[in-house]
């Protein structure tokens, strides 16, 4: 069977099962009505919600069906040879921030968990009193429920409190090799707490599973940096934010084939008093026929404006030491439980996957079933464990390069002579969420590449320590492009 012919197969599939579900959600809707007007009102309140949660859960992929079959473009724009006239706002050069669009989907899923367990928590007790502990797994969808509901009040008081916010790009597209520039306007004045902080990210999101679809998103390269707090006003009660990163020239373009999609993504986020401000930017990074030499020679505008790192690590309470080693060497540590954030999520999330595990296997649930659930558990233990005991050391001397870790009792110490040793460099790690953390890697002269430190959150002190590094081997020190590919996520990295 040809693959056009699949695709319209599993696109009608997929309208007739949410229509069918539709169904269903609408007959359940009557009988809560029929039961409002009988008098019983638990059963009608109970009944409404799980029939509203299954309209709630069809509409939602009809809706993302309905934004993917679009036709062509209606202006009329030929957009083979240039993809990013496809959309309105890459070819005006003002992209508008993507973060109101999630509400919608945030409350419809908020609505449809929380319906979903309106049954489940309503014979909850009487379930408990009989033994019957694996109604215990139901209480996972008010839990997702109220997440997506924080998420969208959050999402809607942003946009209360900040307004419109818009990225005018200096250029469209912004070439690999070249620069992204420009400024976002935020609908009202910004005052940070301490400083605001720019991420660009080159995402790869794949889209696997035949009905059961799921999506997982892979960061593949990602920048940063902490503008200070006084930032501009172009307009009186508005604040400007200048926005300039280099590209590699060596990551994909923004592209989309069948499950396959590579997009680029820009984020601004700032501390401050009541609801924090954070916008989202999906911007048009593309492969020129040739980068200009003035746009990669092209000095970066915002250094001015960027926080100094020392500053940074003040704020960010980074606990990296770096100072003098034995035999006039420099040494470099990396504690444990550095990012106790990070560390307290996944904790989280293996204490709730470890009940799961628990619960499988005193409900009497398939054996391979409890296997995998296990072995992944076993899996989220160890990264764990890591996070918060493991602890690094990197020693640079006159003779060798010395690297140490240590997970409490457990140590692994390696040493390479200096004169083997090409440089340090830089490689996207692990990625919790949108955050993708850095390592530090040892190159050897014959090519081989050792990890001696993981789990640098902020990208400028990545960057300024992968300079100190250099420098103290007795290299030069320059900034190194983070453009590694695959991160490891951190829990389950599904598409939110």
């Amino acid at each position: 069977m040809s693959r056009p012919l699949q695709e319209v197969l599993s696109t009608v599939g997929l309208v007739l099962v949410c229509l069918l579900v539709v169904a269903f959600g609408g007959f359940m809707v009557w009988r809560s009505v029929n039961a409002w007007y009988s008098g019983n009102n638990s059963s009608a309140a109970a009944g409404f919600l799980f029939g509203a949660a299954f309209i709630g859960f069809s509409l939602a992929p009809l809706y993302h069906l309905r934004r993917q079959k679009r036709g062509p473009d209606p202006t009329g724009r030929s957009v083979s040879a240039k993809p990013w006239l496809a959309r309105e706002d890459w070819a005006a050069g003002r992209v508008k921030s993507s973060d109101p669009r999630a509400v919608k989907f945030y409350w419809i899923f908020a609505l449809a968990f929380c319906g979903l367990s309106t049954p489940a928590l309503l014979a909850l007790p009487e379930e408990l009193r009989h033994g019957n502990y694996k109604v215990l797994l139901a209480l996972f969808f008010p839990l997702a429920g109220l997440g997506f509901l924080v998420a969208a009040i959050r999402t809607m008081l942003v946009r209360r409190r900040f307004g419109e916010c818009v990225f005018n790009l200096a250029s469209v597209p912004a070439a690999l090799g070249g620069a992204l520039e420009g400024v976002i306007q935020t609908g009202a004045r910004l005052r940070p707490e301490h400083g605001l902080h720019l991420r660009l990210s080159c995402v790869r999101r794949v889209t696997t599973g035949g009905r059961d679809r799921s999506t997982q998103e892979t960061i593949l390269w990602q920048d940063e940096k902490v503008l200070k707090a006084d930032l501009t006003e172009p307009e009186p009660g508005r604040t400007g934010i200048p926005v300039f990163f280099r590209l590699p020239p060596d990551q994909p373009e923004w592209s989309v084939s069948g499950d396959e999609q590579f997009y680029w993504r820009l984020e601004a986020a700032a501390k401050m008093p009541g609801p924090d401000f954070h916008a989202t930017f999906d911007v048009p990074v593309f492969q020129a026929a040739e980068t200009p030499a003035a746009a990669r020679d092209e000095p970066d505008p915002t250094v001015a404006y960027q926080m100094p790192v020392e500053k940074i690590r003040l704020e960010e309470h980074s606990r990296i030491r770096v100072g003098n080693g034995p035999r006039g060497g420099r040494e470099f540590f990396f504690p444990a439980a550095r990012n106790p954030g990070t560390a307290l999520g996944l904790t989280a999330f293996l204490l709730i996957w470890s009940g799961v595990v628990w619960l499988m296997l005193h409900t009497g649930a398939p054996r391979w079933f409890c296997i995998i659930f296990g072995g992944v558990d076993v899996l989220v233990f160890c990264l764990c464990f890591s996070l918060w005991f493991k602890q690094s050391r990197v020693t640079i001397d006159s003779d060798s390069v010395t690297s140490v870790n240590r997970w409490l009792l457990l140590r692994r110490a390696r040493t390479v002579p200096r004169h083997e040793v090409a440089n340090f460099q830089l490689k996207t790690g692990m990625t919790s969420g949108r955050q993708a953390y850095q390592d530090v890697q040892l190159v050897t002269r014959a090519g081989k590449e050792m990890t001696v430190a993981s789990g640098i959150k902020s990208g400028p002190e990545a960057d300024w320590l992968l300079a100190e590094l250099n420098r103290a081997l007795g290299g030069a020190g320059e900034r190194s492009p983070r453009n590694s590919p695959a991160g490891v996520p951190v829990g389950p990295a599904i598409c939110r």
